[in-house]
């Protein structure tokens, strides 16, 4: 039992002997000319496109002795060997390829070190853009233009993919060029100051891929239509005064003669009983205007609201003797009534508009909805 013992440690000493012979024999082929050093290799890689031309962006780590980041394309038959000085730090590099044909590329990146000793390969893909690309964009469209006394506003349609922004040029009543910048995200551009019938320019600029570091800015195209020849007197600044009687609670008020939203209206008083006719609204214009048109939207879908007078004069007192009446329209059909104003009716006679009705199609009941007074 002993000798059984002894034989057995035997064995198994020599079969390990054996194993790691054959283990040595292994690698003795890949070791013959010497243990392999590898540099630091590119950590990180990222590729932004741009136009002929790519941006690298890598770190390295550690990696003093590093003197080249070496990058080859084309199945390695060209490349561009880029000297650097990286600290035993981390450092954050970028290098730009220039000169490059629009298309896809394979890049194959390693580093070589003071000694000679080559890195491991780093593999990345990235494209390159030029005129083919730049052929397929447009301009963004105009949907529809609207003038004011204090501004234009251009409405665009949606842009495109890889919109970035609308640059739009245009010369401002004192004869100043301005150019406005409006953001793909954006839908309104706004000119202050533009003029009556004035023109103006645009160009729309695109990325072919995000964060790519160039920008395909299209050429300076002149807009097929001007801003209108009459403007929209601008509302931001008017309050309304008083009215005659109101029932808040339907329709908004009287406030919402000037919000801009047909949805809202100022209706006259029915809780508690109706109160009679003639009903009216007085509006602090800030300034007189001297306007060509009035236009007026009653509540919609509502036939109620009848005949309509419009006044001007220095005094908001509704009983005010200097009241002068330059227009008068009647709703037909529609929900609006437009009323051109001659030239030679004096609009400008004061800051106040009143707005009179005297009669209604049902009982005394009346609602209007918004009013807008156009100048040339």
């Amino acid at each position: 039992m002993k000798k059984t013992s002894y034989i057995l440690p035997l064995i198994l000493s020599s079969f390990m002997i054996i194993s790691c012979d054959n283990f040595m024999d292994i690698h003795k082929e890949y070791i013959k000319d010497g243990e392999i050093i590898y540099a630091p290799k590119v950590d990180s890689l990222s590729l932004v496109a741009g136009r002929e031309r790519i941006l690298f962006n890598f770190w390295l780590y550690n990696s003093p002795n590093v003197r080249t980041v070496d990058i080859y394309w084309d199945g390695r038959k060209d490349s561009m060997i880029i000297p650097v000085s990286p600290s035993s730090e981390r450092d954050s590099l970028s290098v730009i390829l220039k000169n490059l044909v629009e298309r896809s590329y394979t890049f194959d990146v390693r580093t070589t070190d003071n000694y000679g000793h080559k890195s491991l390969w780093t593999t990345d893909f990235g494209s390159v853009y030029g005129a083919t690309y730049e052929s397929t964009l447009s301009q963004r469209r105009v949907r529809d233009l609207v003038l004011t006394d204090k501004s234009g506003t251009i409405n665009w349609f949606a842009g495109g993919s890889g919109l970035v922004r609308v640059e739009t040029r245009y010369r401002n009543k004192a004869g100043t060029t301005v150019v406005v910048h409006t953001q793909a995200n954006e839908n309104t551009t706004v000119c202050l100051d533009a003029a009556p019938n004035s023109t103006f320019e645009y160009r729309s600029l695109f990325i072919p891929e995000e964060h790519s570091i160039d920008t395909f800015a299209l050429a300076w195209t002149t807009a097929e239509e001007p801003f209108p020849n009459t403007y929209r007197f601008d509302r931001s600044d008017w309050v309304v005064l008083s009215v005659s009687d109101e029932t808040a609670s339907d329709g908004g008020g009287k406030n919402t003669l000037i919000d801009d939203d047909l949805g809202t209206f100022w209706h006259s008083q029915w809780e508690g009983g109706e109160a009679p006719l003639p009903h009216w609204a007085i509006i602090n214009l800030n300034s007189p205007k001297k306007f060509i048109r009035i236009e007026t939207y009653r509540r919609s879908g509502n036939t109620n609201s009848k005949t309509i007078q419009y006044f001007v004069g220095d005094d908001p007192d509704p009983e005010s003797s200097g009241w002068v009446q330059i227009a008068e329209g009647a709703f037909t059909s529609g929900d609006k009534v437009t009323i051109d104003i001659p030239a030679s009716v004096a609009t400008d006679k004061g800051r106040y508009l009143k707005i009179y009705l005297p009669d209604s199609n049902r009982t005394s009941l009346t609602s209007i909805a918004e009013i807008y007074l156009y100048g040339n």
